[in-house]
Order: structure tokens, then C-alpha cells, then sequence
């Protein structure tokens, strides 16, 4: 299939097979106030795409980024799993690299400069870059930080200023990206030789078999597996060195990449392999996953509908953008879940984007004594559970939506 409309972000083909297309539907950030009712009007279209000739996972349209990306909602410092994760990375770096490749570490997508605090205390000299409006917030708070979309003319600017880094850290960012080949050459002009561009992603094949679709939303503009990402490093000279897993978002892959011409050796071959054995860079790989997203949402839609039919108090938890891909997509408003709780206070006091439903600190959230919580942020699933029993005294139950619908 091709269309003049659609360009793959890693090759430039037209060439693409749909992977699931689920209508149009409001973007995942626009959160409103009581009253407003133009805020999250918007919709755009949602449908996953695979490139033909490279296997690229991304989106066949994009909404606009300065839309999606300068008045962002989502800090990085409220997540305990983020805590959890960002001292042991800022270690690993640490004890790989501060002594051998030098100690300029430079982090793209720095959000509120939560990890850059973790990095700095390691021992980097840190710079973070970020477009949305929290990087003022850390660079006030003397996490230095540049406002902007990582690409070469930053990565131009910022050796000029400060010099090549010896550590690029780009986690969660590539599949935001929807100017993939800029990022990774700015990426490729900024790395010193001898350097690491560490890069953390969700992981398309956890995608696949646990249904997490709700992983799907317009700021998601790209899901890479090993060998998609490869081939995209592969045109800007760089080789993957290094491939791990982390616990975070469901699952992500934690990979190394460096200079062609690096002694270190090209590492990921056996998951490449892997991936092509499962059929992971196919279409056809992908139809089961298609059929199990519209098994998901009946059974869920069924299960809230029959809780609201016994009239039990249902509420959610974790107001995460993915979880307003799953709310609207499966039509799921105040009358199935009449509030969500989340610890962000910048999303408290508002309306969930399309479904309104209102937004609500997780005290609130309990003082409405509900009988069924649904986990909108279910990847943090032990942490949730665990707060809302030992902090909160909660004695009800817990839904889990993904990869079907279960009562915890």
C-alpha cells in the first residue's frame, strides 16, 4: 500500500502494511479544566503502520510536536519506578564509562531533570535538552538544560559551546521522535569516538505479546524493534554494542551504540535473529496481535459494564497517556469509572482527554471508597497495589486490563 501522504521516518519508503488502525481519537495529553469543552475536541487519526522495506513500527500520521511536546504534563521525578531505576543506570554508567571515555553526559529528552540529577551525582558533567516547557524547570534548578528538539543543529551547537559527549542518553525519546533520522544524526555528530549513545525503549515484541496496545498514542510516533533500529543506526555509521533489558514501561530494551569504526563488537545479532524467527519485522507477524486488541477491549468493556450493572464503585488509577488511548478507544466514561487518581498534581483537578472523566490525588481517590480499582498505569502494577493497601488502607479489588482484563 502507498500513499503520498505517509514517508517511513527511518527510510523515506511509502510502502507500509497496517498493523492496527483504531479510528480517530483525542491526544493522550489534552487534559481540560471543569467546563472547558473545546480543550481535547481534537482528534487525529491512530493507526499503526509497518514499513515494508526497512520494518519500521510507527504511525501513518503525525499531529503537529509543538502541539504534542511544549506544554507537557508528564514528570519523570513522580514515578517510583523512575526512582528506582535512575540511581542504578547513573551506577551502570558510571562504572562503565566516567573513567575510560570521559565525563561529558549528555541527555536527550531530560524531561525535569530527574535522571540528569542521578547522572551528575555520579560524576558526569551533564547537559540535558529537552523541548517541553519542565526543562525551564530544571535548569532553574541548576540542572543545565537547553529548550529544544534534539537534532544537528543542536548537536552542532553543543559541541561548539561544550564539546563531543562521551555518553548520549536517550531514554524513552526515539519513539517520540517524529524526526527520527535528524535525532540520530545529531546523535552521531555529538558522540565522541570511543563514546556510548545509550538508548532505553519499549520493546515492540512486549508490545505484541502481552497486547499492550495502549502503548499506542499520537506522541508514540515510532516502536523499534532490535533490527528496525539497526538498520536505522547502520545509515548514520553507528553499531549497536551493547543489549540488555530493563524493567521499565512494560518492558524496554536497553541497548549501546557506537561509531562504525569502534573495536567494540557489533552485539544483538541473536535477538535479531530471534525477532526474525517470530516474525516481529512483518506484517503478518502481526495479525494475531490485531485480533487479541478487539478481544481486549470487548471483554473489558463487558466486565466494567456488568460491575456497573451490580452497582459497584469502580475508580482508576494512573492517568498515564497511555491509559487514555485505552479509555477511549474502548468507550469508557463516567458511567463505567467515575474517577482517576494520579500523584501528578498537574493533572489533578482536571478531565481525562474525550472521556472527562475527572482527575483526582490518589486520598480523594480512596475517600470515594470504591470497590474495584482499574490500573490505568498497570506496568507500575506492584507499586500501585502496594501503596494503595499499606498508605491507604484500600480492601478492595484491583483490575488489570492487559493482555486480558483480570481481577487482582
Amino acid at each position: 500500500m502507498t500513499d503520498d501522504a505517509f514517508s517511513c521516518r527511518c527510510c523515506g519508503s511509502r510502502n507500509r502494511a497496517t498493523v492496527l488502525d483504531m479510528g480517530s481519537v483525542p491526544l493522550a495529553n489534552d487534559f481540560v479544566a471543569p467546563g472547558d469543552e473545546v480543550g481535547d475536541a481534537f482528534r487525529a487519526p491512530l493507526a499503526l503502520v509497518m514499513c515494508r522495506d526497512c520494518c519500521l513500527i510507527q504511525l501513518e500520521s503525525l499531529v503537529d510536536r509543538e502541539r504534542l511536546f511544549s506544554n507537557y504534563l508528564w514528570v519523570t521525578g513522580t514515578s517510583q519506578a523512575a526512582a528506582q531505576h535512575a540511581p542504578w543506570l547513573a551506577q551502570r554508567l558510571s562504572d562503565r564509562y566516567l573513567e575510560t571515555k570521559g565525563n561529558v553526559l549528555v541527555e536527550i529528552a531530560s524531561n525535569d531533570g530527574f535522571f540528569l540529577r542521578h547522572y551528575r551525582d555520579a560524576g558526569f558533567r551533564i547537559l540535558g535538552v529537552d523541548p517541553s516547557n519542565v526543562a525551564l524547570d530544571a535548569d532553574a534548578a541548576g540542572l543545565t538544560s537547553i529548550r529544544g528538539f534534539f537534532g544537528s543543529d543542536i548537536a552542532r551547537d553543543i559541541v561548539s559551546k561544550h564539546g563531543e559527549a562521551n555518553v548520549i542518553v536517550a531514554r524513552n525519546v526515539l519513539g517520540h521522535s517524529s524526526e527520527l533520522r535528524d535525532l540520530i544524526a545529531g546523535a552521531a555528530l555529538l558522540l565522541a569516538e570511543g563514546g556510548r549513545f545509550v538508548i532505553e525503549h519499549p520493546y515492540a515484541y512486549l508490545m505484541r505479546e502481552e497486547v499492550q496496545y495502549d502503548q499506542i498514542f499520537h506522541e508514540h510516533v515510532s516502536y523499534p524493534t532490535v533490527q528496525s533500529l539497526a538498520n536505522l543506526l547502520e545509515q548514520f555509521n553507528l553499531k549497536i554494542v551493547d543489549v540488555e533489558f530493563a524493567p521499565m514501561n512494560g518492558g524496554s530494551v536497553l541497548l549501546e551504540a557506537a561509531h562504525e569504526g569502534d573495536p567494540a563488537p557489533e552485539a544483538g545479532l541473536e535477538m535479531r535473529a530471534f525477532e526474525n524467527f517470530i516474525q516481529l519485522n512483518e506484517p503478518e507477524g502481526w495479525a494475531g496481535f490485531r485480533r487479541a486488541v478487539h478481544r481486549q477491549r470487548d471483554a473489558l468493556r463487558e466486565l466494567l459494564e456488568q460491575l456497573a450493572d451490580e452497582g459497584k464503585v469502580v475508580v482508576g488509577y494512573g492517568a498515564a497517556a497511555k491509559c487514555m488511548t485505552m479509555l477511549n478507544y474502548c468507550y469508557i466514561d463516567t458511567k463505567l469509572v467515575s474517577a482517576f487518581g494520579d500523584a501528578n498534581p498537574r493533572k489533578q483537578g482536571l478531565l481525562c482527554p474525550g472521556v472527562r472523566i475527572p482527575v483526582v490525588s490518589p486520598e480523594d481517590l480512596v475517600a470515594l471508597n470504591p470497590d474495584y480499582i482499574l490500573l490505568g498505569a498497570w506496568n507500575l502494577q506492584t507499586e500501585i497495589v502496594k501503596q494503595f493497601r499499606e498508605e491507604w488502607g484500600f480492601q478492595g479489588k484491583f483490575i488489570c486490563p492487559v493482555p486480558m482484563p483480570e481481577i487482582l
